[in-house]
């Protein structure tokens, strides 16, 4: 489960004078202004809104990518908000998988290479494990008999598949899924959004998205908006 309690997020200047002169004058960018919601294991759910609404800015607290002003984020009990920057690494590398719109592979490795290295970092499985969960986590996502092409050799359906492999391989407790559908035609969009779909009622794994796309919000179950850094409503 994700707790996210009275939840604040300011962003100012890099340098101290700034910081003061900032909040002096009040022009300070408030990102976000004490989100609080709850999302339980197992959904799939968006997190919708126009540019500059704080969807972006929550998923990333969320991912522990970003420093919480004030309030508070649980994820499955522990709270992020006192964590330093090695426990929040820990947190990530354990229970949080990322889906980017941009997908974020790494263009000299292998499809499989790419899920590979999310098994590696953990460093709690043998050579023998990481290759055969790799091997069996991308035939799932649909990629048999393309665990050897590299990124740019595969189309982008395809990539964002290894990104969902990527994700999924290690067991995460929660996925975060930012734009994940930006870059894909409306007809590879719905392909993959239907493949998630289908991992998350298989694994029970929590699906979190940050999207203003429509496919999107009608593949998911349970949409939160925000508006100027608030909760504006839920569907």
């Amino acid at each position: 489960m994700i707790t996210i309690e009275n939840v604040v997020k300011t962003y100012f200047p890099a340098t101290a004078a700034g910081r003061r002169k900032m909040k002096n004058d009040g022009a300070a960018v408030h990102a976000l202004r004490g989100v609080s919601t709850e999302i339980t294991d197992g959904e799939f759910t968006a997190i919708a809104g126009p540019s500059g609404s704080g969807k972006t800015t929550l998923l990333n607290l969320t991912g522990c990518l970003d420093s919480i002003t004030s309030g508070r984020i649980l994820i499955d009990g522990e709270d992020v908000s006192v964590m330093n920057e090695k426990q929040k690494n820990g947190l990530r590398q354990k229970k949080i998988g990322f889906i980017f719109q941009s997908y974020n592979l790494i263009p000299v490795l292998t499809a499989q290479e790419n899920v590979e290295l999310a098994l590696i970092l953990l460093k709690k499985y043998s050579k023998e494990e990481i290759r055969q969960l790799s091997y069996d986590i991308l035939r799932e996502v649909g990629l048999d008999g393309l665990h050897d092409r590299k990124p740019g050799e595969l189309s982008g359906g395809q990539q964002q598949r290894i990104s969902v492999a990527r994700a999924l391989v290690k067991k995460p407790a929660v996925i975060l899924a930012d734009e994940p559908t930006a870059n894909l035609d409306s007809t590879t969009s719905h392909t993959i959004l239907d493949l998630m779909k289908n991992l998350n009622g298989k694994y029970n794994t929590t699906f979190l998205f940050s999207t203003h796309d429509q496919t999107v919000k009608e593949h998911c179950r349970r949409i939160i908006y925000l508006k100027d850094g608030q909760i504006e409503r839920e569907e």
